[in-house]
């Protein structure tokens, strides 16, 4: 931080103050935080994983990033899909929003995603996490023990349907 306020009293000092946006780290974990809907499902979903015996898992910033840009993708085209128009799948999205293997020994992981009608009961936190949870493959992802991070986007589509990404990882060692 002293070395992005350094930069950025230098650059004012010369008047350039559109330099201090280049400057400053992207991928800052403190940027994002989490809306309300998406402190929901995370609630959510952290109880059907403290009710298991399980860790809870913790927002990341990183994953919120991927999350959301992948929810307002789906949204966009209307598609529900773990593929993204560019052919990423959960790794390569999640690596391009900071959520790096670089440094770690071991790094995993693992997407789940949904849609329902806007407004109506299955378009909440609450119901999205319960659908996930009555689906084997969904389930998998959202408890397996050694997930401990979380993000979660949320967005609204021209079809009317409420689009949901939810990414989950670890990363040990390092």
């Amino acid at each position: 931080m002293r070395k992005a306020l350094g930069i950025t009293l230098l650059a004012l000092a010369f008047g350039l103050p559109a330099l201090t946006c280049v400057l400053l780290p992207a991928t800052a974990e403190a940027v994002t935080t989490p809306t309300r809907n998406e402190r929901l499902v995370i609630a959510a979903i952290n109880h059907e994983r403290s009710a298991r015996g399980l860790a809870k898992v913790s927002f990341k910033a990183s994953l919120t990033r991927a999350a959301r840009a992948h929810a307002g993708e789906m949204a966009r085209r209307t598609l529900l899909s773990h593929v993204s128009a560019n052919g990423w799948t959960i790794g390569p999205r999640v690596r391009h929003y900071g959520y790096s293997p670089a440094g770690y020994t071991q790094w995993t992981a693992g997407e789940t995603i949904a849609r329902a009608t806007f407004g109506s009961p299955a378009a909440t936190p609450k119901a999205i996490v319960k659908l996930w949870m009555g689906s084997a493959a969904h389930r998998q992802v959202l408890l397996t023990a050694r997930m401990r991070d979380i993000g979660v986007g949320i967005a609204r589509g021209s079809d009317g349907r409420r689009y949901f990404a939810v990414d989950v990882g670890r990363r040990v060692g390092g």
